[in-house]
C-alpha cells in the first residue's frame, strides 16, 4: 500500500475499528504483530490526527504504541 497524502487523509475518515485493521494489516506486511483489540478512542484520535496532518507522533510516541499494543498486548 502506497501512503501518499491522499491515502493518509482517506485512512483517517476511517472508524476506530476500521482504521485498526489498516494498521494492523500494514504493520503485518512489515513483520509486526499488533493486537486485535483496537486502541481507546483517544489513541486513535492521536493517530487519526497524525494521518490527516494535523499533528505529527514523534518516534517516542510511535515506540509507545507499538509497545503497547505489539505482540497481542493491552488487552489483545
Amino acid at each position: 500500500m502506497k501512503l501518499d497524502r491522499e491515502t493518509m487523509k482517506t485512512l483517517a475518515t476511517q472508524s476506530d475499528a476500521a482504521l485498526w485493521q489498516t494498521i494492523r494489516g500494514i504493520a503485518g506486511e512489515k513483520g509486526f504483530r499488533l493486537s486485535e483489540a483496537t486502541p481507546p478512542a483517544e489513541t486513535m484520535a492521536r493517530l487519526r490526527a497524525m494521518l490527516s496532518g494535523e499533528t505529527t507522533l514523534s518516534l517516542g510516541e510511535a515506540v509507545k504504541i507499538l509497545s503497547a499494543y505489539g505482540k497481542g498486548g493491552a488487552n489483545g
